[in-house]
């Protein structure tokens, strides 16, 4: 009789550790506006796309979030696409396709200047653009106007990508700080 029981507490064990006491959450939905970047002034178009879509994906995984089919969000978009990022235009975004996080980035410019008449050849690094955010669960908007300017030597830059590096810290500070709570949970 010992054993009976003590195979039916068992199996009651894992049954209810195995089984959720309470519904799951739905996960929150992400619209993400296509990065506008102007081809003139930007020479790795193609990279900054790369970058921005692989930063999106790793950081909205399925259990938490989802991402919204970028057709839906193009749909509600002006033909000219996004031209203010300001709070009521990303709030306009979210309302049209029924999404809690808004995401629009835009690069305006990079270039690198060469600076030769230093000691060692040098290069500045520019990068130009805006970011905003918006969250319509905590109602939380950031925007922040990119304006990157970097003094490097010219022979760092064979295994440093400074254009992905501050790149992706602006997008992470964007996205950071509008999914940020109380308790500060920040994606490294």
């Amino acid at each position: 009789m010992k054993k009976l029981f003590a195979f039916m507490v068992a199996l009651v064990t894992v049954i209810l550790v195995n089984m959720p006491l309470f519904g799951t959450a739905e996960a929150a939905y992400v619209a993400v506006v296509p990065i506008d970047i102007d081809v003139d002034k930007v020479e790795r178009a193609a990279d900054f796309n790369g970058y921005y879509w692989d930063m999106i994906i790793d950081r909205f995984q399925y259990p938490e979030y989802e991402l919204l089919d970028d057709e839906k969000v193009s749909a509600v978009l002006p033909e000219e696409g996004l031209k203010s990022f300001d709070k009521a235009s990303l709030m306009g975004v979210a309302e049209k396709v029924a999404a809690e996080v808004v995401i629009a980035m835009r690069i305006t410019e990079v270039k690198e200047l060469p600076k030769s008449f230093l000691r060692e050849p040098a290069v500045v690094c520019i990068m130009k653009g805006e970011i905003a955010t918006f969250n319509r669960l905590t109602g939380k908007y950031y925007y922040k106007k990119i304006n990157y300017n970097e003094q490097l030597e010219e022979v760092l830059t064979v295994r440093y990508d400074w254009q992905q590096n501050a790149f992706v810290d602006f997008l992470r500070r964007g996205i950071n700080r509008t999914l940020e709570v109380k308790n500060k949970k920040i994606m490294k």
